[in-house]
């Protein structure tokens, strides 16, 4: 509300208050949106490819799980070490997006 009333007192047309006012503002709180649904969704594939029996980590995983031979546990630690990686660079090729679309004074 108070960045509309900014572009009435700037007196920008509505299309230009939204571009340079609204959005601007807004754009940090949907990446931070974004990447925490990113990471709930990572969590929920390899979730659904462990109950699905798709093929991928999730499988992977609970095959080896189920399987229960010595070297099993070794194999089940380097997935799941492949997984938390793997969502950690999702996360910060994010973070990398929001640091290259979003003004922040900390740079």
């Amino acid at each position: 509300k108070d960045l509309l009333n900014v572009g009435r007192v700037l007196r920008l047309p509505t299309s230009r208050t939204i571009t340079k006012l609204v959005l601007p503002s807004a754009l940090p709180l949907i990446f931070t949106g974004l990447r925490l649904s990113l990471g709930v969704g990572w969590m929920v594939l390899i979730a659904a490819e462990m109950l699905a029996q798709n093929p991928g980590l999730g499988k992977f995983v609970w095959d080896e799980f189920q399987n229960g031979s010595s070297q099993s546990l070794a194999k089940i630690m380097v997935a799941v070490l492949t997984i938390g990686i793997i969502g950690f660079l999702l996360d910060r090729v994010m973070y990398a997006l929001q640091q290259a679309f979003t003004y922040s004074t900390n740079r």
